[in-house]
């Protein structure tokens, strides 16, 4: 296997642990060799080396992002003393759903960003450790979606879904054309929705009334706003539209949804 085809499963939907980061110092000899029971390991390169696992080579870049996996035996090659910003984390056993995440990638002009968002977390580590955890899942998230210059994961979803989903949710409060939302994720109309259907099994427009629906329990439940604000709200200002397609898609009107809260039932 090459190292361009090389991915990790990690259970992205799960905030890690961080047990330890820093700044490494390396390179006093050659060749250095270790192994981590139990934790994964986040490096950003600021030099050029070379990494192995399981025989296969990684060209270590500077601007690139290397990831290790618990119990991989890690080989490090290097030329000269180097340092760089580093992680160790773990996770809870967990049955989440599994993401792949690049072992090694990249980040061209990006690196400079995310270097600079680590080393905070570096300096939250002693006294907020749990916003450190917080800026590490973050960071992982977006290295999971940065496509890389060797491409990216045949398993990972198209970024324009992601793109696209944010509009959707920044805007549910708007009339959307499903045109235009194609136009602003550089597609066109029909791959657009050939996407959504492959990755959500519905519409473009059946995903943006799931989004509405979805708030407009929300504010029901959590919020005193009246009926027709909320309604408004989400999209759905012809009140008898909205309280049509709540009671079709929740089983009640709005106002019996409301009552139940109050109940408790």
């Amino acid at each position: 296997m090459s190292w361009e085809m090389t991915f990790w499963q990690i259970p992205l939907n799960v905030q890690p642990t961080i047990l330890h980061m820093g700044v490494g110092r390396h390179g006093t000899q050659p060749i250095e060799r270790y192994q981590l029971e139990g934790l994964w390991s986040l490096h950003l390169y600021p030099y050029e080396a070379e990494m192995v696992i399981d025989s296969v080579i990684f060209p270590i870049r500077s601007g690139y992002a290397g990831i290790t996996p618990p119990g991989a035996r890690v080989e490090y090659r290097y030329r000269h003393p180097v340092r760089h910003h580093y992680v160790h984390f773990r996770y809870p056993a967990t049955t989440e759903e599994l993401h792949s995440i690049p072992a090694m990638q990249s980040l061209g002009d990006l690196f400079v960003t995310i270097n600079g968002r680590l080393e905070q977390a570096i300096g939250y580590f002693p006294t907020q450790p749990r916003r450190a955890d917080a800026r590490l899942w973050d960071l992982l998230w977006e290295l999971a979606a940065t496509p890389a210059v060797h491409g990216a994961s045949p398993s990972q979803r198209h970024p324009a879904i992601d793109r696209v989903c944010s509009l959707i949710e920044l805007n549910l409060a708007e009339p959307m054309r499903v045109p235009n939302l194609a136009r602003e994720a550089g597609l066109s109309h029909n791959h657009l929705i050939r996407l959504f259907r492959a990755t959500f099994g519905t519409t473009v427009t059946g995903f943006i009334q799931q989004r509405r629906v979805q708030r407009s329990k929300h504010l029901l439940l959590y919020s005193t706003l009246p009926i027709k604000v909320i309604a408004a709200e989400v999209g759905m200002a012809d009140l008898h539209f909205f309280n049509k397609t709540i009671r079709r898609t929740l089983g009640a009107s709005p106002r019996e949804i409301r009552e139940r809260q109050f109940k408790g039932t």
